[in-house]
């Protein structure tokens, strides 16, 4: 008669040691909070001055497939949108931004035509409408038309790395922007000593003073390394030559992910494999002096996709559109927040 009491009582303790023990893999939400108020969109780049986070360019397929160059301004605290000026150059798509000082960057990108783009604007939020961006002429990207880069502020410089370049292909440089110099010579390529490795579609996320590279392909490769800069003393070093020997994660191996940081932690999310498969599962980084750590956590919650925009304002992540096929439906409107000290749900939608 004890026995059915005894293997009950044996469950619940073994489910209750499985709790416990992957109870953190279980921390990181996403809850869907808005839409962005125009078509869906993949591609678009984005920063973050304060509370704000501005959404610009990217494309999407609407019978035709369509550029665009509208900037969007999202009130992180209300989730709401707001238009603002049109960036001046031709539509474009996957180009570098960043912040420094209360002004947005946005450099290069690929037009519908094809073209690649090397030209710079700044961005002043502060400006009345018609004025808000600014064609810095003397400062094009020194290395030509680029798209697919990684870019990240530190300090107040701007960085630009990796990338496909329309002179070289597939790029390992890194050039730093300083807006402080005079116009003409704002750009520095860094010295990478050889270590970084050419790469595109690449994520990167910053953590005190230092850049976090991964993913990306080069000549429809998969890259292995995993790479940091430390903007402290300039210098590149390489965490890991090989993530899938150091880590014991495949899944680390993606491309066109998204990537942002909250606090002493890195976190990816999304993007593409190698075999094809658009992906829903996010990883936190925790950096310890050595490789760091890895682990997976709350797998985002909406549909699954690729090339989506990201971007962390305070101790909330941010993520929205991205696509996951070639057709209009494709192509996402959405607007989720991350928040990493929330248990996770389990809600999916796909």
């Amino acid at each position: 008669m004890r026995k059915p009491l005894l293997t009950l009582t044996l469950l619940a303790t073994l489910a209750a040691l499985l709790c416990g023990c992957n109870n953190n893999d279980y921390y990181g939400n996403w809850r869907s909070i808005s839409t962005l108020n125009a078509k869906g969109r993949a591609n678009a780049s984005a920063f973050v001055i304060g509370n704000n986070a501005y959404v610009v360019g990217g494309y999407g397929f609407f019978y035709v497939q369509t550029y665009f160059n509208t900037t969007w301004e999202f009130d992180s605290e209300d989730y709401s949108w707001h238009e603002c000026d049109t960036l001046p150059g031709p539509p474009r798509r996957a180009g570098a931004t960043f912040a420094i000082n209360g002004k947005g960057y946005y450099c290069g990108g690929i037009g519908v035509d094809g073209e690649y783009y090397s030209d710079m604007f700044e961005f002043d939020p502060t400006k009345s409408a018609g004025s808000q961006w600014t064609k810095m002429e003397a400062d094009t990207f020194p290395d030509g038309g680029f798209y697919d880069a990684v870019s990240f502020a530190i300090g107040d410089n701007g960085y630009v790395g990796t990338g496909l370049r329309k002179l070289s292909g597939t790029s390992s440089s890194y050039y730093r922007f300083d807006p402080s110099k005079a116009a003409g010579s704002r750009w520095t390529k860094l010295n990478t000593n050889g270590i970084s490795k050419a790469r595109h579609g690449a994520c990167c996320f910053v953590i005190d003073n230092k850049a976090y590279i991964i993913g990306g392909r080069s000549n429809d490769y998969r890259v292995a390394a995993f790479e940091c800069y430390d903007a402290s003393t300039d210098e590149f070093s390489i965490i890991s030559n090989n993530i899938v020997e150091d880590y014991n994660i495949d899944l680390l191996y993606r491309y066109n992910a998204s990537a942002f940081s909250i606090g002493n932690d890195g976190y990816v999310t999304c993007g593409l494999k190698f075999t094809g498969e658009i992906l829903r599962d996010t990883w936190r980084y925790t950096p310890d002096g050595g490789k760091g750590r890895w682990q997976m956590i709350g797998d985002f919650e909406g549909p699954s996709r690729h090339s989506a925009t990201c971007f962390a304002v305070g101790r909330y992540g941010f993520l929205l559109c991205g696509q996951n096929g070639n057709f209009s439906e494709s192509f996402k409107d959405d607007v989720w927040l991350f928040s990493p000290d929330e248990k996770y749900s389990r809600r999916t939608s796909r």
